[in-house]
Formats: C-alpha cells, sequence, structure tokens
C-alpha cells in the first residue's frame, strides 16, 4: 500500500492543484479574502511544481542521488521514497494546510510558507546555474514560485500587512522551515544495516 501511495501522491497532487485553482478562479473569486487566496496559490503551485520533479519529467530522485548528494557535504545522504514523500507531502502540503486552516488571517505567516517555496525556486536556479543544465523543478519554479514570491511580498507590504520590521522574521522562518528539508532527508534515510 505504501509504495502504491509513494507512486501516486505527486499525480494525485496535480488534480489537487486544479481543483484549487478552480475553487479560486471559478467558484469562489470574488469573495475570497487575500491571505486565503494566496496561501492556496501557494499550495497548488506547490503541487504543480512536484509533479514537474516527480513525474513529468519527474526524475528528481535520481538527479539529487546522482548531482546534488554529497557524501561529505551538506547534502550527505540519499533521497529516498519515504522522504521524498515526508518532505512534499507531511512538510510541504502540511504547513500550507496548516497555514490555511489556522493562521490564514496571519500575513506574515502566509508570507514564510510563500517564502519558503520561493527559497525553493531560488535553490533550483542556482542548482541549473551550477551545473549548467535543466533540473526538475527548475521550470515551475521559475513559472510560479519566484514571481509568487516576489508579487505577493510587494502586494502584502505596499498594503501595509506586513511590516519592515516583519520583513526580519518572514525572512528568518523561512530559512528555518528551508532547513527542514534536509533535516527530513537525514531522518528519512537508508539505515546502515
Amino acid at each position: 500500500m505504501i509504495n502504491l501511495i509513494y507512486r501516486n501522491w505527486a499525480k494525485a497532487g496535480l488534480l489537487f492543484s486544479l481543483f484549487i485553482l478552480a475553487y479560486i478562479y471559478l467558484i469562489n473569486k470574488h469573495s475570497m479574502p487575500l491571505l486565503e487566496k494566496y496561501v492556496l496559490l501557494n499550495l497548488a503551485f506547490l503541487m504543480i511544481h512536484q509533479f514537474e520533479e516527480y513525474v513529468y519529467p519527474g526524475t528528481f530522485k535520481e538527479y539529487f542521488n546522482t548531482r546534488i548528494y554529497n557524501p561529505f557535504g551538506f547534502f550527505r545522504n540519499k533521497l529516498t521514497d519515504k522522504g521524498i514523500f515526508w518532505v512534499n507531502v507531511i512538510l510541504g502540503w502540511g504547513l500550507n494546510i496548516a497555514v490555511l486552516l489556522f493562521f490564514r488571517d496571519n500575513p506574515q505567516a502566509v508570507m514564510t510558507a510563500i517564502g519558503i517555496i520561493f527559497i525553493n525556486g531560488i535553490m533550483h536556479f542556482f542548482t541549473a546555474f551550477k551545473t549548467r543544465g535543466y533540473n526538475p523543478g527548475v521550470v515551475t519554479a521559475a513559472i510560479f514560485f519566484i514571481p509568487l514570491g516576489l508579487y505577493s511580498f510587494n502586494k502584502f507590504y505596499s498594503a501595509g500587512m506586513i511590516k519592515t520590521v516583519d520583513i526580519l522574521l518572514i525572512i528568518v522562518y523561512s530559512l528555518l522551515g528551508s532547513l527542514m528539508i534536509p533535516i527530513t532527508i537525514y531522518g528519512c534515510r537508508e539505515k546502515r544495516r
């Protein structure tokens, strides 16, 4: 059963993202609060990004384990199916759903969730630049993550929803949230016997 989930969660995520986008732009377009809209967009864009990484063209696991993995560096643990699921579904979807359910009226929390995928987008660009080639996820990072991060920051800041003093906290929380990725990969590593 777990292998079935590991093989299909990203495909299901694409379907969920289409439902979310339809909900935002067709069903509830006139009455949705701004912050709720942005956290839902963040979740939908994350799911589309994960489809690029793990379904089409896919191969992010192989890419990570052959091009990013370094037994003596920061990423010294190979990516496993369990790690992929935990990073993407439990942490990625979970954080956005938690913000949606409990903090959707808090611009700092919404901006932190957006900030985490913004950093992910920057990392995809850094990796593409460093390797001088495509990495699974870089296209959706360019189309969705980076523009959403820049646009929402500008919109929230211009509207006075976040203040200058909030920016440092948002950056710190976004960086800490991003650090959960290698920590989770480590926690889900294949144990040596």
